[in-house]
């Protein structure tokens, strides 16, 4: 069966739809993508937005996710908007990466890639699993009787824990339990799972069970050369992911997703590595309003001693032109520091 054929057939309409709205050009680098296809690697990378929507926007996939990571199996999916409705002007929106619903059982499944760490992570992805438990329950009904919701995370980083972790293990999985006894499950319906893509260290060949090589993906699907010879059941991601295949406005609006995700990584490594707000395409507000307990208490104490305003400049200014030295578009830039683009452009 020809490729374009086959996508048009499992690419959910609701998600190419997001697609088409959702992804905007940045003409130069992206022209230039066109023009050198040769500069593409011949799949595209998991974690940029856009793959990652476009890639599980195909069901098959989606559903040997499902079943492959959760604890649960599933016949059918069907996907759902990715933003929740709100009961009142007031409430703050859950917008989704990814979101379906199991067809007959009625399972809910959220599935997020996260490429920076950010101090509210954990609070957002419960935001996101009680949205989806509050908006199964319609008023007038009798009763509470819940489905499961899943969310996943698929996180680019090594997460905090406050236990020591095992080496080698990359699979986390959360309930509610009672605190003296782990096996006193208060309910089930709300489980949590992250897959930690750096602990994976091993080859593809080497891999045994299909979360290492969901995870494996994940980190370094871009970096295949081509097919390889074992696909270990993973055919339908190495046919959809391949760049060569994509339409020219796909591959404009993945070129522009992975720009933009590169930008963001370039300016999180930076600040990491000063020891400001790793999370500083999140908005340097929230940055400095809880400050950052790990790697980042330098930033914090700077702001605080010398005054959070004359701080704040300085720090922007600083990043602002390291960022610029390193080839971070303007707007980029702008974005993540607040600072306006005549400024940056001075720099």
């Amino acid at each position: 069966m020809p490729m374009k054929d086959y996508e048009k057939q499992v690419l959910d309409p609701q998600i190419e739809g997001q697609l088409r709205e959702q992804f905007d050009e940045q003409p130069d680098m992206v022209q230039s993508y066109i023009d050198h296809p040769e500069r593409l690697s011949t799949f595209m990378d998991f974690r940029v937005d856009f793959a990652f929507k476009y890639i599980l926007g195909h069901k098959r996939i989606l559903l040997k996710l499902i079943n492959d990571i959760l604890p649960v199996q599933v016949e059918d999916i069907e996907y759902l908007a990715s933003e929740i409705p709100v009961m009142s002007v007031k409430e703050k929106r859950a917008t989704f990466d990814v979101i379906c619903t199991a067809r007959g059982t009625g399972e809910k499944f959220i599935a997020e890639m996260q490429c920076l760490p950010d101090a509210d992570m954990n609070d957002r992805l419960l935001f996101y699993g009680c949205s989806l438990v509050r908006s199964q329950i319609e008023r007038g009904d009798e009763s509470y009787l819940l489905r499961p919701v899943y969310v996943l995370c698929i996180a680019d980083y090594i997460r905090p824990h406050s236990v020591t972790v095992p080496k080698g293990q990359f699979f986390f999985s959360y309930q509610f339990r009672e605190l003296s006894n782990a096996q006193d499950c208060l309910t089930e319906n709300l489980q949590f799972v992250f897959l930690e893509l750096p602990r994976l260290l091993n080859a593809w060949e080497t891999l045994e069970t299909n979360r290492e090589r969901w995870c494996y993906l994940f980190k370094n699907l871009n970096k295949f050369a081509e097919v390889p010879a074992d696909q270990a059941g993973f055919e339908d991601v190495f046919t959809i992911a391949q760049t060569g295949e994509l339409t020219e406005q796909e591959l404009r609006k993945y070129v522009s997703s992975m720009v933009t995700e590169y930008d963001r990584k370039v300016i999180g490594e930076y600040f990491h590595k000063e020891g400001y707000a790793v999370g500083m395409v999140e908005g340097i507000a929230k940055g400095r309003k809880d400050g950052r307990e790990e790697g980042r208490a330098e930033g914090r104490a700077e702001g605080r001693a010398e005054g959070r305003a004359e701080g704040r400049a300085e720090g922007k200014q600083e990043a602002a032109a390291k960022l610029k030295e390193l080839g971070v578009s303007v707007e980029t830039i702008a974005e993540a520091t607040g600072l306006p683009l005549e400024e940056i452009e001075k720099l």
